[in-house]
């Protein structure tokens, strides 16, 4: 369920931890060809400049949207799931999934100040004047009118690229944590030799 985009940072990650590790026999070569796609990619930055104009201009309710996208993954289609309860618990409880997904504790906080300030007790806690909830369209528009003052391409400004982003993000963290593991054991393996290796042990190099 990747994109191609997304694949490609994954695969350029794993085959840096790999030429690390000396192994460049397992890395893979070539790139998924991204057609579109590649426009369409948010950077960190631009999703933070989002942020921040949202802010500026005190919308509050775009500000939170983006940020419920970015951090969590979330598809647009599950909007409904964010509710006041679900806010204070600190998890999502999705239809088909297994496991409970975390909401982040700030953005927690932020969408349990936004439903006291909006009168909203229980609930969805993003929803329109007459308390049903938001449509793909209506959460899209009020994204893409920000990126005009945000100076972002309104393609960027959808609940996908969004999430894209989210899934970007991960692939690398988790591709360091990987690499730092891998350095860390490592360490301890030649910490641990130098206490108590064999004497006089000679490294066997290749013919």
């Amino acid at each position: 369920g990747y994109s191609p985009s997304t694949v490609n940072t994954s695969v350029s990650a794993a085959n840096s931890f790999l030429e690390w590790l000396g192994c460049r026999e397992f890395q893979l070569t070539g790139r998924l060809s991204c057609g579109r796609d590649a426009q369409l990619e948010l950077t960190r930055s631009e999703y933070l400049r989002l942020l921040s104009t949202a802010r500026a201009l005190r919308q509050e309710r775009v500000y939170l949207l983006i940020k419920l996208f970015t951090s969590t993954g979330l598809p647009v289609h599950e909007l409904e799931q964010v509710t006041v309860e679900a806010a204070g618990e600190g998890v999502l409880l999705l239809p088909g999934e297994a496991m409970p997904q975390r909401l982040p504790d700030c953005l927690r906080r932020e969408l349990l100040d936004y439903a006291r300030r909006q009168g909203l007790t229980a609930g969805p806690v993003f929803c329109t004047r007459n308390g049903k909830g938001m449509s793909r369209t209506q959460v899209t528009e009020e994204i893409q009118t920000l990126c005009h003052d945000a100076r972002v391409e309104e393609e960027k400004g959808t609940p996908r690229c969004l999430r894209k982003l989210y899934y970007t993000t991960r692939a690398e963290i988790e591709a360091t944590v990987a690499q730092l593991v891998e350095q860390t054991h490592e360490r301890l393996l030649e910490a641990e030799q130098a206490a108590v290796g064999w004497g006089g042990c000679q490294e066997v190099r290749g013919a």
